[in-house]
């Protein structure tokens, strides 16, 4: 005899998603209806995670997901519904109620549950709705926008529930100006309590870095940005996000990669605005790769033909006919192959702080190669990725790696940002396959004007790297900044935007 699952009450908030017109759909395309269905899936899986939820049971076309707050609750279905602007053949209804419930083993029960899925249904295609006890825990954010629509009789629920449905043309949309400076006000001013406090408690560095890490969130990112997903060839999904207009700029990375939670990171800003600036004058893009942030996680290749996969599927969702290309770290590689391949497509190409693949030469000069990066520890220090990728010492290694000339504040906010863009099996995956590609050949059938830069403090990609990528493009410009680490090297340095921008804008090698 078993033992019985153990259980547990707690106050949660449930979230019940359902796709629209699904068992229509399995009429008339039962193929079409299951695809829509694991779209869905997917999904609802990476979403929930990401905003600190659990998915309890997806069954059928529908979802159930629990969170500790009814805020997290609602960022979540707004994040949901916003990324599925630009896939109007998936239309969910998301239903969100404050409840108590009782937790037992895999599964949750109680009255919480029963009213969450009987709010589902009233909301309208591509629609939220919440019951008041969400409503009012969410009500004072600037970001949420409710209607009441007045208490409803639901099946099976004693009393009626005031039930409030969420503005759809508000999803993922930041808050007008004047809530938030108002709201920024109110913010500084804690923030100025905090930091007392901290200093008083002598813990400034914690207090700063929870400062940093907290605030965008409420305050919301440095841009406007549109979520999207895309699908690749060998069926990954793949998280892409735009802002600004203009001439479009795509910029490839594919790994050390968030899209929510890394607009605001020292990976792209570093204090020097490097999306806003970009998001001025272009139409920019950017994506998490396979493995990474919001994309799937669940893959083992990484190879240089799957990660050019993932820049395909997402400049292809998007109808990009021709766009510039900025590839760093190790995103340069693959924009070097991709150029290569579709030379018709791209107009610019920008390599910083990147790398011709260290799979060139004999295996005496790969392992050379390997071995200068990290200082003989490259190896080592995949391993300690793949299995102690947990452990703070580990993301401050890493850290450490990537810029070593910031302050302890800065490094806080990267490990975070290290922890929550990929686990140690994606990093070490990626890691392992980036030192087996060689784009040399496709570097020297590149003929258009090319842009390679490179910092002197870079310790993962030194000058020599980006020296001999630019000795293999003919007619490439090449540029060396003075002081600059891996991460002010690939694009956050005060001195590489009006570079790359002027670049951009002159269409030419030439200085």
């Amino acid at each position: 005899m078993t033992d019985a699952a153990p259980e547990e009450r707690r106050l949660l908030a449930i979230m019940f998603t359902d796709v629209v017109g699904y068992t229509a759909l399995t009429e008339r395309d039962e193929a079409g209806a299951v695809r829509l269905r694991e779209q869905h899936r997917e999904l609802v899986q990476a979403l929930v995670k990401q905003f600190d939820g659990e998915v309890v049971d997806t069954t059928g076309d529908e979802s159930l997901s629990i969170f500790p707050s009814a805020l997290r609750a609602v960022d979540c279905a707004l994040a949901l519904q916003g990324a599925l602007r630009s896939h109007p053949e998936l239309r969910l209804r998301i239903g969100v109620h404050l409840g108590d419930v009782l937790r037992r083993g895999g599964e949750v029960i109680g009255d919480g549950v029963n009213v969450a899925a009987r709010i589902r249904p009233l909301a309208e295609p591509g629609g939220i709705c919440i019951s008041e006890p969400v409503f009012q825990m969410v009500r004072s954010r600037a970001h949420v926008h409710a209607q009441a629509l007045g208490p409803k009789a639901l099946k099976n629920v004693a009393l009626p529930v005031s039930i409030y449905a969420l503005s759809a043309s508000e999803f993922a949309t930041p808050a007008e100006p004047a809530p938030r400076r108002s709201r920024t006000r109110w913010w500084v001013a804690l923030a100025i309590a905090l930091a007392g406090l901290g200093l008083v408690a002598a813990n400034r560095v914690a207090v700063e870095a929870w400062l940093a890490l907290n605030l965008p969130r409420v305050l919301g990112h440095p841009i406007e940005q549109q979520l999207g997903f895309a699908t690749t060839s060998d069926g990954v999904r793949i998280a892409y996000a735009t802002s600004g207009q203009g001439p479009p700029l795509v910029l490839v990375l594919g790994w050390i990669t968030h899209l929510t939670e890394g607009a605001g990171s020292p990976l792209y800003e570093g204090g020097s605005g490097a999306l806003r600036w970009y998001s001025r004058d272009h139409l920019l893009v950017r994506y998490d790769g396979r493995g990474f942030g919001l994309s799937q996680r669940e893959v083992t290749d990484f190879s240089l033909d799957a990660r050019v996969r993932d820049l395909e599927a997402v400049v292809d969702a998007l109808h990009l006919e021709r766009f510039a290309l900025y590839g760093y770290s190790a995103g340069g590689p693959t924009a070097v192959a991709y150029t290569a391949r579709h030379p018709e497509r791209v107009t610019q190409l920008v390599l910083a702080a990147t790398y011709p693949g260290a799979a060139a030469g004999s295996q005496q000069e790969r392992e050379d190669a390997e071995n200068r990066v990290l200082g003989g520890t490259v190896r080592g220090l995949t391993e300690m990725v793949r299995t102690g990728w947990e452990s703070p010492a580990t993301r401050a290694a890493f850290a450490e790696l990537l810029a070593p000339d910031a302050d302890e504040v800065q490094r806080r906010v990267l490990m975070h940002f290290l922890g929550v863009s990929g686990d140690g099996r994606s990093y070490a995956g990626s890691m392992d396959a980036a030192w087996k590609i060689d784009v040399t050949e496709a570097a020297r059938q590149i003929r258009i004007p090319t842009l390679v830069v490179s910092g002197t403090k870079d310790q993962v990609m030194p000058v020599r790297f980006g020296s001999a990528l630019a000795a293999l493009i003919p007619g490439a410009r090449f540029e060396v900044l003075d002081g600059a680490s891996h991460i002010a090297a690939s694009i956050s340095d005060p001195r590489l935007m009006p570079m790359v921008s002027a670049f951009l804008a002159n269409g030419g090698p030439s200085k």
